[in-house]
């Protein structure tokens, strides 16, 4: 197995939090994982941006075309569609995306992650609640694993550990 992600957002909407709870999860899964970070020169509101290789064997940290695409924000969209393999699927935050991309893929979800977060009482989870989203794409890569690294990812903030839990749960059944 290979697989080649890439998520974006706007700085403080928790990407790299995101990217790296997954990579745990791979990891504990058997999978050798490359995690690169990109970031934004704005202070506040930048571009953040990473991408993610699980595999089998040592890979590239850099994608070539993303299976699986998370995209947070509209300038992200219009930054990175470009990187997305016809073969793929573009998840989008419908929440804060309206327009239709122009991308050749196999397949576009429009889920509304921050609505979501904002019905379990902290739009703060619309990353946990993105990340449940993702794992559909990951049937390699069980569930409970990542559960058990969310709750590792919050360790030190043990009150969040729930409510972070409940979002990746409302990701994960969420049908698109």
């Amino acid at each position: 197995m290979k697989l080649e992600m890439l998520f974006s957002g706007i700085g403080g909407q928790g990407i790299m939090r995101l990217g790296e709870i997954l990579c745990d999860a791979a990891i504990k899964s058997g999978y050798l994982v490359t995690f690169s970070p990109f970031y934004g020169q704005e202070k506040r509101g930048g571009r953040t941006m990473c991408n993610i290789v699980i595999s089998e064997e040592v890979e590239s940290p850099i994608i070539s075309e993303a299976q699986v695409m998370l995209i947070m924000d509209e300038r992200s969209l219009a930054d990175y569609s470009y990187q997305l393999s016809p073969e793929g699927t573009l998840i989008l935050n419908s929440s804060m995306i309206e327009s239709t991309p122009d991308v050749k893929c196999k397949r576009i979800d429009r889920v509304p992650f921050y609505g979501m977060a904002q019905e379990l009482g902290n739009t703060k989870t619309a990353n946990m609640v993105a990340l449940g989203y993702v794992m559909k794409y990951l049937p390699e890569i069980d569930k409970d694993v990542v559960i058990e690294c969310v709750k590792a990812g919050f360790a030190g903030k043990p009150k969040l550990i729930p409510l972070n839990v409940k979002a990746f749960e409302a990701g994960y059944n969420y049908e698109a």
